[in-house]
């Protein structure tokens, strides 16, 4: 497929010869120009001393990360820096200027798209805005907005869009920004109205802005086919000369508007189609919308079906242009989607910004921001950018300390219940549906609820705890400010738990350096913003029942959980008779390890699941009276330091919190206000 493209041979911007035309060739997939780099400074969230510097990659490009990190601000800035297709107009206000820790609004704002990889033409064209950086075109286009105090009150905001890395340039205006400019789908859209007829619909503007649009709105040449503008005429004729039709306009006429009429001033009404208007008027009598199941007929369907029909219809748009940038803004495309649909999206989605797809249509950079774990896990993690607290941290290999092995690995492995880590405030990785279950319970009876701190839990199903939590540690440059806390197993059975493991070598049989190594393994990765917490002694289960004002409970657990029974007058005799087998131990003098292996015994030999003890103990906590600071007193350490890192404000580069420290030496949290 071959684009015609107006040139002119001298460096005056945008002057045509009617005469003279260019081929452009884009029959290899279309443009390689993209946009490389994003620079936000002043602008909403990004402070003048912290700007924003996203790096963008030619294809899929993936913003993620909590609430009010500033993802939707990234696409807002291109909004207004490129513009968009449709009839969208963006003008700065004053909310868009950076307000800072003391209340005081900044007076100017700048952003910078930066466009590499420009082909020869491209580069011809633009020459007078590009520049050169060591031999290299860049067409750098910059926004900057002034704010200052109007006289009578208010604001008066300048803006200005020049080409320069700094807006040092031309003014950008006419084909080129006509060119550069963006397709953008917003979130939460109506599609169902966004498709329907009426005055201005998008529907009417995406038809508008079709190439194929062009000859159709206007008369065919006579002996020629008729045009769409024609079959329209045409169709307004046969209504208006219809019997029904015509009597209606002539009752009106006659019965009202004759009486309704000065002499020197008639009302005369016609009723047809309205086709004598505008083109874009017959256009906005234009709906898509989905067939029935089965044959032709309009029914109403859902929000996600017509969700993907809009979208559709806007990708429609911008493959249709071939002679401007194909760059897509998407904002939650997963709104209202089936979590199996929002896969179909992103695999469509992916092929299109693929590089050498083997099709005529040219490569689609996209920028797209989502709250879905699905539509995250689909994704290859290379194409993600993580944004913390206004901060950008693309997860690349080139940034993350994850290696070649982990990006296989993940990729196969990070589904969606996983892949809520990059929304998370903080993050505690385990090993298994045991402390899955538990963890979020006892940070209950802690006063901090794990949710109420935005923290959530990665249940990663082995001991490859370090595979998920490299995603957040960084190569170079600040830590991400998403506490990690790791919950391994130490898997060291005492000497007193010998005759339940047989064979296995227990603390007592290993040498000193063997335990130093493997605890060495469990903690190889810890740093900012990542620390292990390791059992205490074997696992969560067995450290819960070898603390004294807890075993009980965990043995009322552990025999629930054997027997599987839900009926109250069953559960109540095992509880009774869990009770009484517990103090007979105690009576016994039994020791804390000793009574904690026999509780674990069933636990171990896989008579009881741990999910389903986990389960039990749960329910059993939550209903103990203990205050936070009881339990504080009664849980394994290495939990509450665990639950305090994820829910106290992070500092990188603060010491190690995890079993490296003294517990006198961990602060005391205040409680959520109202937590149990």
């Amino acid at each position: 497929m071959n684009a015609i493209f107006h040139v002119q041979s001298e460096a005056v911007p945008f002057q045509r010869d009617a005469n003279e035309e260019v081929i452009l060739d884009v029959s290899r997939g279309g443009h390689s120009v993209f946009i490389s780099e994003i620079f936000a400074q002043g602008f909403r969230c990004f402070e003048p001393g912290s700007p924003l510097q996203l790096k963008l990659t030619p294809g899929l490009n993936i913003l993620v990360g909590p609430n009010d990190a500033g993802k939707s601000a990234i696409i807002d800035a291109v909004r207004y820096t490129l513009w968009t297709r449709g009839d969208d107009y963006l003008r700065p206000d004053e909310l868009d200027f950076h307000v800072d820790p003391t209340g005081a609004r900044t007076s100017e704002f700048t952003i910078t798209c930066t466009f590499d990889a420009l082909t020869a033409d491209e580069e011809s064209r633009f020459l007078e805005w590009c520049t050169n950086e060591k031999g290299t075109l860049r067409l750098h286009i910059c926004i900057r907005s002034v704010r200052r105090l109007s006289p009578g009150g208010g604001s008066i905001i300048a803006t200005q869009h020049r080409a320069g890395k700094d807006g040092e340039g031309l003014p950008v205006d006419g084909e080129l920004r006509e060119y550069l400019k963006a397709t953008y789908l917003k979130p939460l859209r109506d599609a169902e109205r966004e498709l329907r007829a009426g005055r201005r619909s998008r529907l009417s503007r995406i038809l508008g802005a079709m190439p194929e649009m062009g000859p159709e709105s206007k008369p065919g040449v006579i002996g020629g086919n008729a045009t769409l503008l024609d079959t329209l005429k045409a169709a307004d004729k046969d209504v208006s000369d219809n019997t029904a039709v015509r009597g209606i306009a002539s009752n009106v006429n006659t019965a009202f508007l004759d009486k309704l009429s000065f002499s020197d001033d008639p009302l005369v009404a016609t009723l047809d189609l309205g086709a004598h208007g505008s083109f874009d008027q017959v256009l906005e009598r234009f709906e898509l919308y989905l067939n029935a199941k089965s044959g032709e007929g309009r029914v109403q369907r859902g929000l996600g079906y017509n969700n993907l029909l809009f979208m559709a219809a806007e990708l429609l748009l911008l493959q249709s242009h071939p002679d401007q940038v194909p760059f897509l803004l998407i904002e939650e495309p997963e709104a209202h989607l089936h979590p199996q649909h929002q896969t179909l999206f992103m695999e469509v989605l992916a092929a299109r910004a693929a590089a050498g797809s083997g099709d005529a249509q040219k490569q689609v950079q996209v920028l797209l921001t989502t709250h879905s774990p699905q539509l995250a896990a689909g994704a290859d993690l290379e194409t993600m950018t993580m944004m913390v607290g206004h901060q950008a941290f693309p997860l690349a290999a080139t940034y993350t300390r994850l290696d070649i092995g982990d990006y296989e690995f993940l990729r196969r492995f990070l589904d969606a219940t996983k892949a809520n880590l990059f929304f998370a405030r903080a993050l505690i990785v385990v090993e298994g549906d045991g402390e899955n279950l538990l963890l979020p319970a006892l940070a209950e009876k802690l006063g901090r609820p794990l949710s109420r701190y935005g923290v959530s839990i990665v249940n990663v199903g082995h001991r490859g705890l370090f595979r998920y939590s490299r995603i957040l540690q960084r190569k170079v440059g600040p830590a991400v400010g998403i506490p990690v806390a790791l919950i391994p197993d130490r898997d060291i059975p005492p000497k007193e738990a010998k005759a339940l493991v047989g064979k296995r070598m227990t603390e007592d049989e290993l040498d000193a350096e063997v335990i130093e190594a493997r605890m060495k393994t469990l903690r190889r990765d810890v740093g900012d913003p990542v620390d292990a917490f390791i059992a205490d002694c074997w696992t969560l289960e067995f450290d819960l029942a070898l603390q004294p004002l807890l075993a009980e409970s965990v043995h009322q657990a552990v025999q629930l959980a054997k027997s599987s029974t839900r009926k109250p007058e069953r559960r109540e005799k095992i509880i009774e008779a869990a009770n009484k087998e517990y103090q007979q131990w105690k009576h016994d003098g039994l020791t804390n390890l000793e009574i904690a292996v026999k509780i674990y015994d069933p636990v171990f030999n896989s008579n009881a699941s741990k999910a389903e003890v986990a389960e039990e103990l749960a329910a059993i906590l939550r209903a103990r009276p203990d205050t936070p600071a009881d339990m504080r007193d009664r849980l394994p350490p290495y939990l509450v330091r665990a639950i305090d890192f994820v829910t106290q404000p992070y500092e990188a580069g603060k010491p190690p919190f995890g079993n490296d420290v003294e517990e006198d030496d961990v602060a005391e949290p205040a409680p959520v206000e109202g937590a149990r």
